[in-house]
């Protein structure tokens, strides 16, 4: 409900001692005060409907007070399956005003449907691209957009606290100018079902000018079906800053993607939804991503992932991109990911822009097989730049050797030694390896050239937040960042000891798997 000011009673003559003390209390007219709105409806309502979410965010656009807060009953499941959009793209609602809503844990929940010409129904647990002759049941809506398009959207400022949403599609659209900060919120089987391919991929974009700031989020299984692949998180000539989130066992193309602007990732995971993207813009000539304490974990859904997309799992630094890469875990396992131009798929990729290393951990499986005796690892063209510090490891492949690969990062004391993290050789001849599963993946072997290599982690090599400039203190999983001094290259700092990946039972099923894999690539070359 919304909560009203009640009405002035005519007062009594006060004394002149009363008087003066109001007086330097303050005036006690000025801007209204904040309103609060509650939403209590399980539906996503009208804006005539008291209570649903639908009438508190028109009532906070409308609204003159400032500060206002729209507050969600605790774990409330609001279905929008009924809801009617604003707009052709199937949006919800359009913020216009500053508001901060408290979402208590409660969740927008979608159920998409349409049937196929064969009769077979897809929704968002089984997800599938939408084609000519399907049937639509229920469209995937996407939930806001921030601001308006074409107007001065500086001054809007939405903050989103404990919201989750379950079964839409972009969670939010964020216009020139306008800014949108989203904390502790899970969206879970973003799919989009709009029917018509409007590429709009799910996840989040920034336009122009716009902030985006994500805090503790995590997207899972983010389903990019019936549109251009666009990025998970994506940003144009905008600012974004990811900290402490999660993207994982989603396909919507790269899980970061930057045209033009600053994109800061902190100590967060990419667990088989792509990697990072970073090109210059239209009116900013330079995007930059600082991927910092973080984990990129490349692999498709034969080692867990949700895409096996070679050109999605990557790092690419286009013209006028470049992405540094600092106390971070780059990890791409190639048996798992497929394409039809598999041989190029080569997950550090500085094409025309630069990617640097600084006390990264960075490596790159083999796929020995079926012609790929030459696949690559790490690639600078069209101008690009790969560079690296002393405190940097990068893993040698067949066709990529200890030998090569200082001179390729410009760094003649660049770390290519072995033990540095775990791979399963799930096949001699032809070579065929395979990393473990996430996140064993992503943690160094004890006793390894990966364990206590920067010095002084604590003073001069201390390890500092893009964001806020702030000492990070805790690597990736909440371990330690430094230890007697010393810190680990990548973004783990606990070791695992020797692992004996046939031990873990999976190396048969991970043969037989990738022979499949191969299999499906020769199709694709033909």
């Amino acid at each position: 409900m919304r909560f009203a000011t009640a009405p002035l009673r005519r007062l009594a003559p006060v004394a002149p001692i009363a008087l003066a003390l109001l007086a330097t209390a303050g005036p006690m007219a000025g801007a209204p005060r904040a309103d609060t709105f509650s939403v209590t409806g399980t539906s996503w309502g009208t804006t005539t409907t008291a209570g649903t979410l639908a009438w508190a965010i028109d009532q906070a656009n409308t609204s003159s007070a400032t500060g206002n807060v729209i507050s969600i009953a605790p774990n409330l499941l609001i279905d929008v399956d009924g809801a009617i959009a604003i707009n052709a793209s199937l949006d919800l609602a359009q913020f216009t005003r500053s508001v901060t809503i408290q979402g208590n844990g409660a969740t927008l929940v979608g159920n998409p449907t349409f049937v196929t010409s064969g009769g077979q129904t897809i929704t968002k647990y089984n997800p599938d691209a939408f084609v000519s002759g399907d049937t639509p049941v229920t469209p995937s809506f996407s939930f806001a957009k921030i601001g308006t398009f074409g107007l001065d959207n500086s001054a809007i400022s939405v903050s989103i606290t404990g919201l989750n949403a379950d079964g839409l599609d972009r969670f939010a659209l964020i216009e020139a100018g306008a800014r949108l900060d989203v904390t502790t919120a899970g969206i879970v089987n973003s799919v989009n079902f709009d029917f018509s391919g409007r590429n709009i991929t799910p996840g989040f974009e920034a336009l122009a000018g716009a902030t985006l700031n994500l805090d503790r989020v995590v997207i899972d299984k983010a389903h990019g079906l019936t549109a251009l692949p666009g990025g998970i998180v994506a940003g144009s000539d905008a600012t974004i800053n990811v900290s402490s989130s999660t993207i994982r066992d989603s396909n919507s193309g790269p899980a970061i993607v930057l045209a033009g602007g600053t994109a800061n990732v902190v100590s967060s995971v990419l667990d088989g939804s792509g990697g990072v993207t970073a090109v210059g813009g239209d009116s900013v000539a330079t995007g930059t991503v600082n991927f910092v304490n973080s984990v990129a974990f490349l692999a498709g859904p034969l080692n867990g992932g949700g895409n096996d997309s070679l050109d999605d799992n990557r790092f690419l630094a286009g013209a006028g991109g470049t992405i540094n890469a600092t106390a971070s875990t780059i990890v791409a396992d190639l048996v798992s990911l497929s394409g039809s131009n598999a041989a190029d798929g080569v997950p550090l990729d500085a094409a025309g822009g630069t990617i640097a290393l600084r006390s990264a951990a960075v490596m790159v499986t083999t796929y020995d097989a079926d012609g790929f005796s030459g696949q690559i690892g790490y690639r600078a063209t069209a101008g690009g730049v790969l560079t690296a510090d002393a405190y940097s490891w990068v893993r040698p492949t067949p066709a990529q050797t200890a030998s090569l690969l200082p001179t390729l990062f410009s760094q003649p004391s660049l770390i290519t030694g072995e033990r540095g993290l775990p791979v399963d050789v799930i096949s001699v001849s032809p070579l065929i390896e395979s990393t473990l599963s996430f996140p064993l993946a992503t943690w160094p072997l004890e006793n390894g050239v990966l364990i206590g290599v920067v010095p002084d982690a604590d003073g001069a090599n201390v390890l500092l937040n893009p964001i806020d400039g702030s000492v990070i203190t805790l690597d990736v999983f909440g371990q330690a960042r430094t230890t007697g001094g010393l810190r680990n290259v990548g973004a783990v700092e606990s070791a695992v000891p020797e692992i004996d990946p046939a031990s873990l039972g999976g190396g048969l099923s991970l043969l037989f798997g990738a022979l499949a894999c191969l299999e499906n690539r020769r199709r694709l070359r033909r």
